[in-house]
This record gives structure tokens, sequence and C-alpha cells, in this order.
């Protein structure tokens, strides 16, 4: 099984990245240690973070997290008070609504306002 970690870590590596490198991504107060809880499967990134991998590492977000959301769809409702990973739970949510909050910008035609730049 590939978990979100083993994932990011393999992408990662197949782009010739480095921890530091992803690191980067988020600025240079962003810690390598940090990515390395996420592919050791310690922590999971936040939202607005999980957004910038998807787009730096050219991974949808469904492709990262598609061991996960197997095994949620397999799982009954009453049931995921015992899932393994709750932190991902509250981290897919918190996704969710950023998601959310970034497409009510969006148009009609899928183009931003102006006055939303």
């Amino acid at each position: 099984m590939m978990l979100f970690g083993d994932r990011l870590k393999r992408r990662r590596e197949e782009k010739g990245l480095t921890q530091e490198n992803v690191a980067e991504f988020f600025g240079e107060d962003f810690s390598r240690q940090s990515v390395s809880r996420w592919e050791r499967g310690e922590t999971y990134p936040e939202a607005e973070k999980l957004w910038v991998l998807s787009i730096e590492l050219g991974m949808s977000l469904d492709e990262m997290f598609s061991e996960e959301l197997a095994y949620l769809k397999k799982r009954r409702k009453s049931d995921y008070t015992e899932f393994p990973y709750p932190g991902m739970i509250v981290g897919l949510k918190t996704f969710a609504n950023v998601l959310s909050q970034h497409t009510k910008l969006l148009t009609k035609d899928g183009e931003v306002d102006e006055k939303d730049r």
C-alpha cells in the first residue's frame, strides 16, 4: 500500500528534488524537516500546502491520496472514528473549504474577476 507520504517521496525523487527543494516551494522560513515528517506519515500538509504540492509536483489530489480515498470509500460512515489517519480527515475537510473559497472567485467562464485579482 502506498500512502500519501510514499507517493510524495516517490514524486519528489522522480523530479530529482531534495526535501529542501520541496520546502522552498513554501518560502525560506519553511523547513525540510516538515517535508520529512510528511514523507514518514507523521503529519499531513495544510490544505494550502497541498494545493502548492499538487501544482509544483504535477500531481492531482486524487493521485496523492488514492489509497486513503479508496480505504475511506470501503468503510461505513460509522467506521470513520476508527480511521487510522484522523489528521488527514481534518486536513481534507480544511482543503475542501479552502477550495470552495477559491472557487467562488471564479466566474462562469472560469476566469477570475478583475476586481478579485
